[in-house]
């Protein structure tokens, strides 16, 4: 998988999952460009397209020069979705509608790889969850996650595009993006209390069950769908295919933070905030024999071990946290 005479456009760039992207791809032999609103971190080889992915324009240029396209831009925050629909919408929707317009019009069908969603399945009878368990969104967040899938399907069945769906599931680890992007992301915003030996609150009793993987696993799910021959719309879970209760992932935080630091942290138990939080209580664990199947993907990164990558991050890199 070398992506040899191969130009790959991320959007997001700036991004936590964008700009984890961007850097294995440097370290591959792609064409690297990097779309983002703001100008992200440089990479040495790569070129920067500073755009907005709501407007128009940026789509023609990308749809020129790219034969791949890691989508990784938009909304990526139950929360933000929950109090701005409308924005969350706009940034989800508007860009791959551009998308499939420019590329209709370029007479170009380039591979598209989208980062969606676990949440797309909303509560599941039966765990793990396949692609095939029907899905019904508790949220804005993973209603317009899945119309994105189901715009991006559309346009690769009429040819337009070649998409590929990847759903994820929590992801967590560090990123070149920096500390920013764990505002967004529990397991390491938890992490990074755990190491100031802050107590760590949790929401409920944290008996729900949660599937993470860790970020660097991700990555290489996204290079590598990103060789296979074909997409065909099809759509796949990431995720490590096992649940972990949020108590005991935070217990564990907790304990492999004091190994680190000496700190010690307690985990307690708070009130859900409001209702949209509560909305992230419904167990979660994912069938990844679809991808398996597809490409040989499977996670290398054990939670545990996750942790502790995340840890020795932090303390490698101060300054960031």
């Amino acid at each position: 998988m070398t992506y040899e005479h191969t130009t790959v456009a991320v959007t997001g760039a700036s991004g936590y999952l964008g700009a984890a992207l961007s850097h294995t791809l440097a370290t591959t032999q792609a064409r690297l460009l990097m779309v983002s609103r703001s100008a992200p971190p440089p990479i040495a080889g790569a070129d920067v397209l500073i755009a907005d992915v709501r407007d128009r324009v940026c789509w023609e240029t990308i749809v020129q020069r790219a034969d791949v396209i890691f989508h990784a831009a938009g909304n990526t925050s139950v929360h933000a979705a929950a109090q701005d629909p409308a924005g969350s919408l706009s940034s989800t929707l508007l860009p791959l509608t551009h998308l499939a317009a420019a590329a209709r019009e370029a007479r170009r069908a380039p591979r598209v790889l989208y980062a969606s969603t676990a949440r797309v399945y909303g509560v599941v009878p039966t765990l793990p969850a396949s692609e095939a368990a029907g899905t019904e969104p508790l949220a804005p967040f993973g209603l317009h996650s899945l119309l994105a899938e189901q715009l991006l399907t559309l346009a690769s069945h009429q040819g337009v595009l070649d998409a590929i769906v990847l759903r994820l599931g929590n992801v967590f680890g560090p990123s070149p993006s920096g500390r920013a992007a764990d505002e967004r992301n529990a397991i390491n915003k938890v992490t990074r209390l755990a190491m100031r030996g802050a107590d760590l609150p949790l929401f409920g009793d944290g008996l729900h069950l949660r599937d993470f993987v860790y970020i660097d696993d991700v990555v290489r799910a996204f290079l590598t769908l990103g060789a296979i021959p074909s997409g065909g719309g099809r759509v796949f879970n990431v995720a490590s295919g096992h649940g972990t209760t949020v108590r005991d992932a935070f217990h564990l935080i907790a304990t492999r933070a004091e190994r680190a630091t000496g700190r010690q942290s307690r985990v307690r138990e708070v009130p859900w905030p409001d209702e949209d939080a509560r909305l992230d209580g419904d167990d979660f664990t994912a069938d990844i024999a679809s991808i398996a199947s597809a490409c040989g993907w499977m996670p290398a990164v054990t939670f545990a071990d996750g942790i502790d990558r995340l840890i020795d991050h932090i303390v490698r890199t101060p300054l960031d946290g």
